[in-house]
């Protein structure tokens, strides 16, 4: 059974490593240098989200991070992948949270892929991430009914 439960300090390290492993097997296109980088700074990035383990059968197979109506990180361990695990991650935020907007890289089609297939639509582009680095984004807004 999927559980979500709240994250904090402590977790931040078993949380990286997640990332970590997630991040290699779908972010050929960061350099080295950034996903050094990146991960460095993964506790300032965690603390400024609403962040959730996602669990199953008490095991770690994701993390969350949200803010207001906002999806701003999602990292399933790859070990999980294809199981359906992230939609149903997905769905539940939408319902709990009311999910609307999500950023994907440019090259990472598979996660545009994953979005578009739950109803996200891309909106605008950036030419960098949030931070300036040199990788795309795109936005994307799930349509509301009113």
């Amino acid at each position: 059974m999927l559980t979500k439960v709240p994250a904090n300090r402590a977790d931040y390290p078993v949380l990286t490593a997640l990332w970590r492993r997630s991040v290699d097997a779908t972010h050929h296109f960061l350099t080295a240098a950034d996903r050094e980088n990146i991960q460095a700074a993964l506790p300032t990035y965690f603390a400024q989200v609403d962040l959730q383990k996602w669990l199953i059968n008490d095991e770690l197979l994701g993390f969350s991070g949200t803010s207001d109506t906002e999806l701003v990180m999602l990292f399933i361990d790859p070990a999980y992948f294809r199981h359906g695990y992230g939609h149903e991650i997905l769905a539940s935020l939408i319902t709990t949270d009311q999910l609307t907007t999500v950023s994907v890289n440019a090259q990472n089609p598979g996660a545009l892929q994953f979005y578009r297939h739950l109803g996200f639509e891309i909106t605008s582009q950036a030419a960098t991430d949030a931070d300036g680095r040199p990788y795309p984004l795109l936005n994307l807004t799930r349509p509301t009914t009113a």
